[in-house]
């Protein structure tokens, strides 16, 4: 039985549970308390060492640590959804870019503006946005017709930093249109947006 450790408002997180339900795997999901310490505790750290989520459990390879190689792993089981022969290069540079490029410095806007990290992160992901708007031109999505991995990070940052008031390119508010679109991608959204707003009051208290 594979289980899936998650939160809907993280966006690792969101990547893992959106690639299981575009790829159609019988997968637990398992949501995390938070607020409670629960990825302290030592049988969550006995999955995931660095207390972090998503983790994957699986029968054959025991857990799975990394929203990335929860994916590869399930890719590797096939059939391929979101790594594209052919261009299965293209997909996960991009999976690279929207992780370190757009995903953490939404993550440190997020939770700490006031913060070296975060005072950088609107400049970081409109240098980002010049990458993707650049592979973009002429193309729906990053590897071509159909949505990839190469999209899921960039899309899921994006929206959450035009959601905290940082304005997207348009060719890349069209992009993300494009990917929420698609049902898997919306409803890990609605999932998230009361998270969202839930935790507003604590984040602009602590900004």
């Amino acid at each position: 039985m594979l289980r899936l450790h998650y939160h809907p408002l993280s966006p690792y997180s969101r990547k893992a549970s959106t690639a299981i339900a575009l790829r159609g795997d019988a997968v637990e999901l398992c949501e995390i308390a938070l607020g409670t310490g629960a990825m302290q505790r030592p049988e969550f750290l006995a999955l995931s060492p660095f207390g972090k989520m998503p983790v994957l459990e699986t029968p054959d390879e025991g857990p799975i640590i990394e929203s990335t190689s929860i994916i590869e792993y399930l890719e590797a089981k096939g059939p391929p959804v979101l790594i594209p022969p052919g261009a299965a290069r293209v997909a996960r540079h991009f999976d690279r870019l929207g992780d370190l490029y757009l995903v953490e410095p939404v993550a440190a806007w997020f939770w700490e503006r006031a913060s070296p990290a975060g005072q950088a992160a609107p400049e970081r992901a409109r240098r980002a946005w010049g990458l993707f708007e650049a592979r973009l031109e002429g193309r729906a999505f990053v590897c071509g017709d159909a949505f990839s991995l190469g999209d899921l990070a960039g899309a899921i940052a994006t929206d959450y930093f035009e959601r905290e008031g940082v304005e997207a390119p348009a060719a890349i508010r069209s992009w993300k249109d494009r990917c929420f679109a698609i049902p898997a991608l919306r409803a890990s959204l609605e999932a998230a947006v009361p998270w969202v707003e839930s935790t507003r009051p604590m984040r602009q208290r602590g900004a």
